[in-house]
């Protein structure tokens, strides 16, 4: 299967590789050609005077937003780097937003990442490239076969170890989920 099937069955995908942006960092923000430049800069919470900025003086978090606000008109978008990019409030905010964009503006989303974390609660399908290859694509967190292109998180490790011990903990992919099952087992 290729990647533009699994975008037209999902909409959303997530692909365990490297991303680098394309912008030309010479270039203001406001040189960009980017369809009502104020409405998109509040839509990912930026202020107006990041348009009067170079792309080279932005911070890794403006360049993200910036790099996604530029590819807001086209059918299918690609970002990456979400985990080195933004903090975890704008990490949040920008899964909701891309939710959103499959969901309500029926958007195609390629989201390219090397941490799986970025990935929960945003794609159901995560895909290994390399090049234009698919090296391996599944539907499931706690596949160890994923585990061996990338790193497993530190939550499915704490389950998968609990589980082997006997302690048939829920696979979950959120922490509070988690506590609330051990709790549960617990008392």
């Amino acid at each position: 299967m290729e990647l533009k099937d699994l975008l037209n069955d999902y909409g959303l995908v997530g692909v365990i590789s490297t991303y680098k942006f394309t912008l030309d960092e010479d270039q203001k923000v406001e040189d960009l050609n980017i369809k009502n430049i104020d409405k998109a800069l509040k839509m990912v919470n930026l202020k107006e005077e990041v348009k009067d900025k170079y792309l080279k003086d932005l911070s890794l978090d403006e360049l993200f937003k910036i790099d996604l606000i530029n590819k807001l008109d086209k059918e299918i978008i690609i970002v990456g780097n979400l985990s080195n990019c933004l903090n975890y409030k704008d990490r949040d905010f920008i899964k909701k937003l891309l939710l959103k964009l499959v969901n309500n503006y029926h958007k195609k989303i390629i989201v390219i990442d090397n941490d799986v974390k970025v990935f929960f609660n945003l794609v159901k399908v995560v895909v290994v490239v390399n090049g234009k290859d698919i090296l391996y694509e599944t539907k499931d967190f706690y596949d160890d076969n994923l585990y061996k292109y990338t790193s497993s998180p530190k939550i499915i490790e704490l389950v998968k170890y609990l589980n082997k011990e006997g302690r048939n903990i829920q696979k979950t992919t959120d922490i509070y989920e988690l506590i609330k099952d051990i709790y549960r087992r617990v008392s």
